[in-house]
């Protein structure tokens, strides 16, 4: 099976890290006000943008992995499931993410089949890639998803916590195993 795994708010808990950030090194507010807009990657004005630029790969550099996502992913990968991390991280918006990125997996010992960054149409690139079902914290990619006729899961976070879809919803690792092990049939551990 070829699973796609998104990686911030999904293996990591980006938007915590990010707010803390934001709310630390925000001295006129702009960025503050946008925070949510942000945290779904859109980037609403010039100084907003600047800030990212800036800024980007520090609050990522605070990122702590989510509880059970290495070993979850891992045995995944173990069981003879390709991963793809399928991820709006990269170069286009933030300098220094993808070797970052790349680093950081390394050091986490996450196992993954192939990356692709600056996935901003997921749905078209789950497509491409034949992926049989995807894992994000978009509510939009997993419902555009869905109506690709693919399968996805939305991982609730700060972010998509109040927005109400007709996806499959986990909101830890624990149950994405669970709903994991009942699409494949069979135990992951």
């Amino acid at each position: 099976m070829k699973i796609g795994i998104d990686i911030d708010d999904v293996i990591t808990d980006t938007s915590i890290a990010m707010k803390e950030y934001i709310e630390k090194y925000d001295t006129d507010g702009e960025v503050r006000k946008y925070i949510v807009e942000i945290m779904r990657g859109e980037i609403p004005t010039p100084g907003i943008r600047k800030f990212l630029e800036e800024n980007g790969i520090k609050f990522f550099k605070k990122t702590q992995i989510k509880p059970d996502a290495v070993r979850v992913i891992n045995q995944l990968f173990e069981n003879g499931n390709e991963i793809f991390l399928i991820t709006s991280r990269g170069e286009e918006r933030f300098q220094g993410t993808e070797s970052y990125t790349l680093e950081f997996l390394e050091k986490n010992h996450i196992k993954y089949t192939k990356i692709l960054f600056n996935s901003h149409e997921k749905a078209k690139i789950c497509k491409e890639n034949q992926i049989d079902i995807m894992i994000d914290d978009s509510a939009k990619f997993c419902v555009e998803i869905q109506k690709e006729n693919m399968k996805s899961i939305l991982f609730t976070s700060y972010v998509n916590q109040a927005i109400d879809v007709d996806v499959p919803r986990v909101n830890n690792w624990l149950e994405l195993e669970e709903k994991l092990e009942e699409i494949i049939g069979s135990k992951i551990v």
